[in-house]
C-alpha cells in the first residue's frame, strides 16, 4: 500500500495547478524536515508542533538536546524509527544527524544545524 501526501516544501504543479505530492519514505521525509525546521509556537493551532528553540537555554549536555529532538519526532512521526547524533562545531553550532528507517529500511541521513 502507498502513502501519499503533499510534499514539503510546499510547490505547486504549474501544468495541473495542483500541489506537487509525494509517497513511501519521500513522504516522511518530508514530514521529519517540516518538523525539524518549525519552530515551537510557530504554528498556532499546533502549538507544541516543532522543535524547541535552543538560544537561550542552558542546556548541561547535548545528550539532552538529542534526546529531546528524538522523543518529539517519536511523538509526531510514529511511523519512523529514529537514532540521533550530534556534536559541536567550531562555530559553537550543534550539528545533528538524524538516522532513520521507514518500514525497517534505512533512509538517507538528514543533518540539521542549530544555530546560537
Amino acid at each position: 500500500m502507498t502513502t501519499k501526501g503533499i510534499s514539503f516544501p510546499l510547490e505547486v504543479d504549474a501544468t495541473r495547478r495542483t500541489l506537487i505530492t509525494s509517497e513511501d519514505a519521500d513522504l516522511y521525509r518530508g514530514h521529519i524536515l517540516s518538523w525539524l525546521l518549525t519552530d515551537k509556537g510557530e504554528r498556532i493551532m499546533r502549538p507544541n508542533y516543532g522543535m524547541k528553540d535552543y538560544l537561550f537555554s542552558a542546556v548541561p549536555d547535548l545528550g539532552v538536546i538529542l534526546t529531546e529532538i528524538r522523543e518529539g519526532l517519536e511523538e509526531n512521526i510514529p511511523d519512523c524509527q529514529f537514532q540521533l547524533q550530534g556534536s559541536i562545531n567550531e562555530l559553537g553550532e550543534v550539528v545533528v544527524s538524524v538516522y532513520w528507517a521507514w518500514k525497517g529500511e534505512d533512509q538517507n541521513t538528514l543533518v540539521v544545524t542549530l544555530t546560537p
